[in-house]
């Protein structure tokens, strides 16, 4: 495995590790509901999330390196759901998750996806080892699923997806997860461009951004830099963002339609505020999520 795969898995694992911390939580108002996170881990490091101290130190030193990330990692966690299962309610005959990790909604919402195909696409060496641990966890691998493997700087979409029996006539819900930062502009509008071209009205997409001015370095976004030399220490730097307050013309101008878009002050209210009132962490504000359909 060459450096950059090893990375993205190790990315994968460390979103999953977050989703796990947050599942950990004693106030059920602000845990975060994949249940499943923790199974994808290895077994030491499951072994340290059952240690109360060891979650503290896990979540304070997340703290310091990405502000906001371990609040962020919940919150979206929560409302990506709640889209999915509205996709779902609105007709949704697809699911499609792009770059999709250790993403365990195709098995959490199992019983809502009678009749809809889904979808999973990723580099071949994070669904092997997603594969090995779903065979050891349920017994078999899921055979509702279709594990599309895919290199994304390399392969286009329409080159690939329709020989796994994707079907360009069913509405489409499209889950694009703590990707988009990461790629080039003409990734982001050629991946939208497919959401469009290849879909019918009534498809839609949500997926997490940045802020562009926090890639500016905007004083209004104080976390921007910690991220930008944190994640680029990493190997991620981050490369795309939309104007906070011009999400709606941009992806207008993608030929898509603005359904919600939620920023940090609102994740913070709905989603990270304790059954006491009490706030249990902040997110970061140069980080957003919209959603999005084909007008």
């Amino acid at each position: 495995m060459n450096k950059d795969k090893r990375e993205a898995d190790r990315t994968a694992l460390g979103v999953a590790m977050w989703r796990a911390l947050g599942a950990r939580e004693e106030d059920a108002s602000v845990r975060n509901p994949d249940f499943m996170a923790e199974d994808f881990l290895d077994p030491v490091s499951r072994a340290l999330l059952s240690v109360a101290p060891v979650r503290a130190w896990f979540k304070n030193h997340f703290g310091r390196k990405l502000p906001g990330a371990y609040g962020f990692a919940t919150a979206r966690t929560l409302h990506l759901d709640a889209l999915f299962q509205q996709a779902l309610d609105d007709g949704a005959r697809q699911v499609v998750l792009l770059g999709a990790g250790y993403d365990s909604r195709a098995y959490r919402f199992r019983e809502r996806l009678e009749g809809v195909r889904v979808f999973e696409l990723d580099l071949p060496s994070t669904q092997r080892r997603k594969k090995e641990r779903l065979d050891a966890l349920l017994g078999a691998v899921p055979d509702w699923v279709n594990y599309v493997p895919i290199n994304f700087d390399v392969h286009r979409l329409e080159d690939v997806l329709p020989a796994w029996g994707f079907d360009s006539s069913l509405r489409t819900f499209f889950l694009w997860e703590g990707v988009s930062m990461y790629l080039t502009e003409q990734s982001v509008s050629r991946t939208l461009g497919f959401v469009v071209r290849h879909t019918p009205r009534g498809s839609s997409i949500a997926f997490d951004y940045v802020a562009l001015g926090a890639l500016r370095g905007d004083v209004r976004y104080p976390d921007s830099r910690q991220w930008g030399r944190q994640l680029a220490s990493m190997g991620h730097p981050m490369t795309f963002g939309i104007e906070e307050d011009d999400s709606d013309a941009y992806l207008r101008q993608q030929g898509l339609e603005v359904i919600s878009r939620i920023g940090s002050a609102d994740m913070e209210r709905e989603y990270l505020t304790k059954s006491n009132g009490e706030l249990l962490c902040h997110t970061s504000n140069i980080l957003n999520i919209v959603h999005a359909r084909v007008a």
